[in-house]
């Protein structure tokens, strides 16, 4: 979750953040050995880096956001040994995996900010996932708070990636059942003042259910097409990649 989002006390998760940490461990699962070096840039409140520990024991990841107080910073470490939580990205280090789930739209200069990512951070053959925001017709008011300054196509996305000396194992889009309720919601309505986004949802136990097995569902439905070819639009693009050379 964003920092920006998140609501102390609410322990309730959105079910986007669910159904989404859902697909990456979907995308990942091949992937993620023990023992694996992972770096998390822009982990937020470390949901994400917390629920792949516990899917895989032994990996070790370095989990980074500049919006991190000093408190969270102890507050999130506590009785999590395989996750280091810091403010700045460490001088060096050469991690087999890279996260950038929802951060490059934060980055003004994204391409010079990934590549290097990639040449600094990255060992050969290691492996980047990164998630954006798709469409940049959809951008609104909430982009603009949460500090984007961009949404992107998936051959945008393609294109960036394959600039960093990337090369593309695997791509597409999550969420196409949010598009329609994203262009009414916060296009059509055009609501002046942004929602406080995923951090403030407070709906029972069987509505979260419901909503996150839809999309659930909705992701493994454009997982299936994507293994025939098919790219169906989503609120979501993603790309995983592998780096060449060393």
């Amino acid at each position: 979750m964003d920092l920006k989002e998140a609501q102390t006390g609410n322990l309730i998760r959105h079910p986007w953040e669910t159904s989404r940490l859902d697909a990456l461990q979907e995308i990942l699962s091949e992937f993620l050995t023990p023992g694996m070096r992972v770096l998390d840039i822009g982990c937020g409140d470390g949901f994400v880096a917390e629920s792949l520990c516990k899917e895989m024991p032994g990996i070790k990841i370095t989990a980074v956001d500049t919006h991190l107080s000093d408190e969270q910073v102890r507050n999130f470490t506590v009785n999590k040994a395989e996750i280091s939580f810091r403010k700045e990205l460490p001088e060096q280090g050469r991690f087999d995996l890279a996260l950038l789930l929802d951060v490059l739209e934060h980055i003004e200069e994204d391409a010079p900010f990934l590549k290097n990512v990639v040449h600094r951070y990255l060992a050969s053959k290691g492996l980047v996932l990164v998630t954006v925001p798709a469409f940049q017709g959809l951008f609104s008011c909430h982009d603009t708070f949460l500090g984007h300054y961009r949404r992107y196509s998936l051959p945008q996305l393609l294109h960036l990636v394959e600039g960093a000396g990337l090369k593309v194992r695997r791509s597409g889009y999550l969420f196409s059942t949010l598009l329609l309720p994203k262009l009414v919601l916060f296009k059509l309505l055009a609501p002046a003042d942004a929602p406080g986004g995923v951090g403030q949802w407070s709906r029972g136990a069987l509505i979260t259910s419901l909503v996150h097995l839809v999309l659930k569902l909705d992701n493994k439905l454009l997982f299936a097409a994507g293994r025939l070819g098919i790219k169906i639009p989503g609120l979501t693009g993603w790309v995983l990649c592998e780096k060449q050379g060393s």
